[in-house]
């Protein structure tokens, strides 16, 4: 591993070398010396790009379902709507 100081010669392997994060006490996490964060694969427009696109798909979703569902509801003749409420 790159920039890791790894006992090859342990039972455990490659385990031996992970160091994971801590919580303290308190709930906060502490990261070890060595930890990095990995590199986002998507620029930040990309990203909220995707976000976007996901809310309005989210979005559309649910008012075309409400939106078909009133109407189903208002003009299936059921009966008195004064029930519903």
């Amino acid at each position: 591993m790159l920039g890791h100081s790894c006992n090859r010669g342990s039972t455990r392997g490659i385990l031996s070398c992970m160091k994971l994060p801590s919580v303290n006490p308190v709930g906060l996490v502490e990261h070890p010396d060595d930890y990095t964060r990995t590199v986002r694969v998507y620029s930040p427009g990309v990203r909220m790009g995707a976000v976007v696109v996901l809310a309005a798909f989210v979005t559309v979703s649910l008012a075309t379902t409400a939106f078909s569902l009133g109407t189903y509801c208002l003009t299936s003749g059921t009966g008195p709507v004064g029930l519903l409420f």
